[in-house]
């Protein structure tokens, strides 16, 4: 058992705080960084979520085909509402109208002050960024116990698996980190009241009702890898077991039309063909990540288990077995395999992650020397999408500037051909 007093954070020094505030006021992404380099401390931790509200506040819509521009519509329609329009998005919930409720009830609640779609995006930033970086948090807790080469570059690749830039779709992403963070309790320690969080995810996004299966299966059922084992062989052979199932289950049903629309493309096919130059490199990026971490994540209970041999691992390792099943037999449906085989990122660098900061010294370094390249590659690939809604003018001084000059994302600054 790790030593309580290492999951403890430097107090909170009110002094540096209005340092870090008063910087944050004059140039928020110089204070950003900053606090990023001293992230053991409290006031800095805060500075960084408020750097990620600022981010959303500041958010860049320039293309009609992202999920974000139906956000912007949405709210303006909402604010032409009255009040009592807000029963129905809880008595709407999954019909043909609504299939979840935080979302709505954000750009509702928004609405009812502004129609300007920069504080609905902080709203969603300040969501997303709480179960972000509490997630981050729980490794961050591992890592100061110790701090090593080969843990600090899973570390930090963990934190850019799902960005910020991800709220475009922020009901999806904000579930997972939600999801995450919920199981993570469940799984290494058997925490059930964790449960709660990762059941109100399919408050968040629809389709984690099926992961919370997964998890409650595995809750209940335990270590059982004899059984996890074939399965998970059986899913690389039969890919997409699951879509004549989830066709079947769906047809006729209230959430067919929500469901049709969840699963088309355009947001991707869109990002693709306004960055011709890295086309090929959009799914591929997941396919040498994904392999690579399960390689890694099976070398390691293989080989090299032996060393670090810890209970919490072992649960793990068990639901990723799982998982990996589920995002395996789903994967034939449209954008709901993809996006499970993200959030199966997240566990299965965890699981590398622990292995690494119970190690001392250099030993497997070769493991995350080879990771760099599709680690990489998925990072660079990630930020070309999000240069699509990064608002330019963020990374300059003064806060708020933003919000007075006419919008110019990072793509259309670095990567415009006109």
């Amino acid at each position: 058992m790790l030593n309580s007093a290492a999951y403890q954070f430097d107090e909170y020094n009110f002094t540096s705080s209005k340092n870090y505030l008063l910087l944050f006021i004059v140039w928020p992404f110089l204070a950003f960084l900053t606090a990023l380099a001293n992230y053991c401390n409290k006031e800095a931790r805060i500075i960084i979520y408020l750097f990620i509200i600022y981010y959303g506040l500041c958010y860049y819509v320039g293309q009609t085909f992202m999920d974000s521009y139906a956000y912007v519509l949405k709210l303006q329609e909402n604010a032409s509402l009255p009040f009592s329009e807000i029963f129905n998005i809880f008595g709407s919930l999954y019909t043909d109208t609504s299939v979840d409720i935080v979302e709505p009830l954000i750009s509702f609640i928004v609405s009812r002050f502004t129609s300007d779609y920069s504080f609905l995006f902080a709203a969603y930033a300040a969501l997303f960024g709480f179960f972000y970086l509490k997630s981050i948090n729980l490794l961050y807790f591992r890592y100061r116990i110790n701090r090593n080469w080969n843990a600090l570059v899973f570390l930090i690749f963990f934190a850019l698996i799902i960005p910020v830039t991800t709220i475009n779709g922020v009901r999806m992403w904000t579930a997972a980190w939600a999801f995450f963070y919920g199981a993570y309790h469940v799984i290494l320690y058997r925490k059930g009241q964790y449960l709660i969080l990762t059941i109100a995810s399919c408050l968040i996004h629809w389709s984690f009702v099926s992961a919370n299966v997964i998890l409650l299966l595995y809750f209940f059922i335990g270590n059982r890898n004899f059984i996890y084992m074939p399965v998970t062989i059986a899913s690389f052979i039969f890919p997409g077991a699951f879509l004549p199932f989830f066709t079947r289950f769906t047809i006729g049903g209230s959430m067919q039309s929500r469901i049709a629309g969840y699963t088309n493309l355009d947001y991707m096919t869109g990002v693709q063909e306004s960055m011709e130059q890295v086309r090929s490199f959009v799914n591929l990026r997941y396919d040498f990540v994904f392999y690579y971490l399960i390689i890694t994540v099976f070398f390691i209970k293989l080989i090299a288990n032996n060393q670090v041999h810890e209970k919490p691992q072992n649960r793990l390792f068990s639901f990723i077995l799982l998982f990996l099943a589920f995002v395996n037999f789903g994967y034939g449906i449209p954008s709901f395999g993809g996006r499970f085989r993200i959030v199966f990122l997240l566990f299965a660098v965890t699981y590398i992650f622990l292995f690494f900061t119970k190690l001392r010294g250099t030993r497997y370094m070769f493991i995350t020397l080879i990771g760099l390249i599709p680690m990489t590659l998925y990072v660079l690939v990630e930020f070309r999408i999000g240069a699509e809604v990064i608002n330019a003018w963020t990374f300059l001084p003064g806060f708020g500037m933003p919000l007075f000059v006419p919008g110019l994302s990072l793509a259309e600054l670095f990567f415009s051909n006109g």
